[in-house]
């Protein structure tokens, strides 16, 4: 499952990082203000380890256990949740980030399935992050 990177200048980007579908800003934070913020995938030979989807949650206040998305921005805190069901043959293979400029109804084609909008609320783009799935194990 990703893992959530900060930085103070768009040099600081990890070059291993979830790029977008089409060439745009793989920062999540783009357009908003606050750290730069990219997504790291991390990977695992183990499948009972691997990510079978990923959820965001957008809140309020802020929860010391995952990254927030929103790092700086002010706002709302989100963040990315990895869900791990090891009755699920199938597992997260491949992720990218899906910039809109409206909102997805369904999943784009050649994907498995989307998140909800990373920017709901915050206006301007829409943000999703993407995934294929495939039988491991």
């Amino acid at each position: 499952s990703p893992q959530v990177r900060y930085g103070d200048q768009p040099s600081q980007q990890p070059p291993e990082r979830v790029l977008a579908q089409h060439g745009e800003s793989d920062d999540i934070n783009y357009q908003y203000g606050g750290k730069y913020v990219w997504l790291v995938p991390q990977y695992t030979t183990n499948p009972h380890q691997a990510a079978t989807g990923f959820d965001i949650v957008i809140q309020e206040h802020g929860d010391p256990a995952p990254n927030d998305l929103a790092k700086g921005a002010g706002g709302d805190f989100r963040y990315l949740i990895p869900r791990k069901d090891i009755t699920a043959q199938r597992k997260v293979v491949q992720v990218v980030l899906c910039h809109q400029d409206h909102e997805l109804f369904g999943t784009p084609e050649g994907w498995d399935r989307c998140t909800i909008d990373i920017n709901k609320i915050r206006g301007k783009t829409y943000l999703y992050l993407l995934w294929k799935t495939a039988i491991v194990g």
